[in-house]
């Protein structure tokens, strides 16, 4: 099949054909008041320096910011902080701080804070702006960078489950990446995981605490998918099935009897499940 004519202005794709890796850009302006802001086009530059780039608009105060101080944060998001992510342009300074919940910790060798709740972090001395009209690209020298401990231990697969960046598409719709796979391999993926089917039972009631239960797993980083079966006619057919990460499946049952449904009286059963493709 032929391609057809695609429209190039990015304000109407859809879907979008370039992702952007959402990222929380912290800034100081020059008496210190801090500044956090998501921003998605986002990209690496230039291994010599290295340098990393973000854009962003002359009226945003991130970009004001920046050019008073020279310097920034880049905090990459993970998957459990977008619906925070989302919400922080509705609020705009110290108020915008406040109603994110966010924490800020110093950083080693910037004035900019990082955003503690983000698992890894690139501190940036400014580099160059480039104009497009009313626009501009930054680019930022990494002079230091952080990351939780635990995006570092087990296989790849494990370390990008742990660390699951964030992708803009397009609106309130993003990706995030949960999976990492090897070019070549006849089973390019080695991510352990475990599988909760929950059979039908329990009080109705319970599906409306069921759903909360899974957002909190879902807000931890532990609840990889979730689902629910085609009705069965013989009454025993599992109701629903969800996917975890747990270190153990001693740790993967122990979630399942804190399911709502569970405690209701629906049984539950365990499967060890790797993720290969």
């Amino acid at each position: 099949m032929g391609k057809v004519p695609f429209n190039p202005d990015k304000a109407t794709w859809h879907p979008s054909v370039l992702p952007g890796q959402v990222v929380l850009v912290s800034t100081v302006d020059g008496s210190g008041q801090a500044n956090v802001a998501p921003k998605s086009w986002v990209t690496m530059a230039a291994f010599e320096g290295p340098i990393v780039a973000f854009g962003c608009t002359r009226a945003h105060r991130t970009l004001r910011n920046v050019e008073e101080t020279g310097e920034f944060v880049m905090n990459v998001v993970s998957e459990p902080m977008v619906d925070r992510v989302w919400a922080l342009p509705r609020h705009h300074g110290a108020e915008r701080l406040r109603r994110s919940g966010f924490t800020l910790g110093p950083a080693r060798r910037v004035r900019p804070p990082l955003v503690d709740e983000c698992p890894a972090h690139l501190e940036c001395q400014l580099d160059d702006v480039k104009w497009y009209g009313a626009e501009a690209f930054v680019f930022g020298r990494i002079v230091a960078a952080e990351i939780d401990p635990d995006c570092l231990a087990g296989s790849s697969a494990q370390q990008y489950l742990r660390l699951r960046p964030v992708f803009f598409l397009e609106g309130s719709t993003y990706g995030s990446l949960d999976a990492a796979k090897r070019i070549g391999r006849a089973r390019p993926g080695g991510q352990r995981c475990f599988v909760v089917e929950v059979g039908p039972g329990g009080a109705g009631s319970a599906a409306v605490e069921h759903a909360a239960f899974l957002q909190r797993l879902r807000g931890a980083g532990l609840l990889l998918a979730a689902g629910t079966y085609a009705p069965g006619g013989d009454g025993h057919s599992p109701a629903a099935m969800y996917v975890v990460a747990a270190a153990t499946a001693e740790a993967a049952a122990t979630l399942a009897r804190e399911d709502p449904l569970v405690r209701a009286g629906a049984a539950f059963t365990l499967h060890t499940w790797t993720r290969t493709f």
